[in-house]
């Protein structure tokens, strides 16, 4: 069983789509039961290694780098295709923890993250990768940001009790005893380790991106991931909420999408975020986009569609249950999967849903659709391919290089 997000991006082929979270309790249970402590090796300094059942093993998410098919996923497993899916090769990895998301600024730039706050950084189309960033690191910028966040907080705090109003002095006391929290919470997780995962990655440009992940961990950077820096104190979320998704919204609007209905939104590409009205007030997975219409997947099957750029939104009946994951959106196909092998097509008007079951009912994480016009969909089976209507094709999917 998948737990939690979704995510969306730009596609380099006009389109938006959206793949799941990433935390998943199958994939810690399995790598706990088979290894002691006695022979564990630290999977941030473990090379990944290379089998030939890459492409059959658990992958959480597949995006295009130009022409290029990549995907990532459990051991530190990223495997890429120039052939829209049908052979894959396996990447040069230098860890071997699970990794969630996947973004290209083009053929050539690309960025991987996943657990214990992992960045991987690609400059070749995704055949190898080097590490930019990882918990470690992110735990001391949070502490940090924290720290200079509790001063400005206290000094505001220190005046306001001299010449505010009893409204704003009771207002500076709620934020003093946040930030309090936010700290002690920070140098607890230093302390901990490398232990809170990121759940997506997304660049709108070849230098600017930002990294979202549990407990609100947010980093930004300007310089393709030279400098990653917390931003988590400048979004709304006091309750430090999961981040589930972030998606981009026209030219430079940003969507984070979170638990309990959290929507977050910049018009600044980051710079400042406002909450957003949520239609549900369960966990929403991923959103994707196309014009002015934007499609928002949640827990339970729960499909929303905005006609306004998100300012108001009207349910789907999809008539399932079942979670939806991840989508993909562009001019002529709109396509969600998700738990128990559900897919969901719909209209370019995001209407008109048909549901079907990828025989197997295994989880699906992440689809995008191939220049040859097929979708591929990866999850719990590996890699899958899909027709335009969401019937399973019977293809042979193989593995180029990689060894047992």
């Amino acid at each position: 069983m998948l737990l939690n997000s979704a995510k969306p991006k730009v596609s380099a082929r006009e389109g938006t789509r959206a793949t799941v979270s990433k935390l998943i309790l199958m994939v810690c249970t399995s790598v706990f039961s088979m290894t002691t402590m006695a022979d564990w090796q630290d999977p941030l300094s473990t090379p990944a290694m290379k089998t030939h059942l890459a492409h059959k093993e658990l992958l959480l998410d597949v995006t295009d780098a130009d022409q290029r098919l990549v995907s990532v996923g459990s051991h530190g497993h990223i495997i890429y295709s120039d052939d829209d899916g049908a052979a894959w090769r396996q990447a040069s990895v230098p860890v071997s923890v699970t990794l969630t998301s996947v973004d290209f600024s083009g053929a050539n730039l690309g960025w991987s993250v996943g657990h214990d706050g992992i960045i991987l950084n690609s400059t070749d189309g995704g055949e190898s990768w080097n590490k930019q960033f990882d918990g470690f690191l992110a735990n001391e910028a949070i502490v940090s940001a924290a720290r200079d966040n509790l001063e400005a907080i206290e000094k505001t705090a220190e005046i306001l009790t001299t010449n505010g109003t009893d409204l704003e002095i009771d207002q500076a006391m709620m934020k003093l005893e946040t930030a309090q929290f936010a700290l002690q919470d920070a140098e607890y997780d230093l302390e901990t380790g490398s232990t809170k995962p990121f759940l997506d990655v997304l660049f709108w440009s070849d230098t600017s991106g930002i990294a979202v992940g549990a407990y609100g961990m947010a980093f930004m950077t300007r310089d393709g991931g030279e400098r990653w820096f917390d931003i988590s104190s400048v979004l709304p979320n006091p309750n430090r909420l999961h981040l589930n998704s972030i998606t981009l919204v026209g030219s430079q609007s940003l969507v984070i999408a979170g638990e309990m209905g959290l929507l977050l939104r910049s018009d600044d590409a980051g710079e400042t975020w406002l909450s957003q009205e949520s239609p549900y007030d369960g966990s929403l997975f991923g959103l994707v986009d196309h014009g002015d219409d934007q499609l928002l997947f949640a827990l339970r099957g729960h499909v929303y569609r905005s006609r306004d750029d998100g300012i108001s939104w009207n349910e789907i009946d999809t008539g399932s249950e079942q979670t939806l994951l991840g989508g993909f959106a562009d001019n002529r196909s709109v396509m969600l999967v998700g738990n128990g092998g559900a897919v969901l097509v719909l209209n370019t008007m995001f209407a008109n849903p048909k549901s079907s079951i990828i025989p197997g009912r295994k989880a699906s994480a992440s689809v995008i659709k191939t220049d040859a016009g097929h979708f591929v969909v990866v999850g719990e089976s590996g890699v899958k391919w899909l027709s335009p209507m969401g019937q399973l094709l019977d293809r042979d999917i193989t593995m180029i290089e990689g060894a047992n």
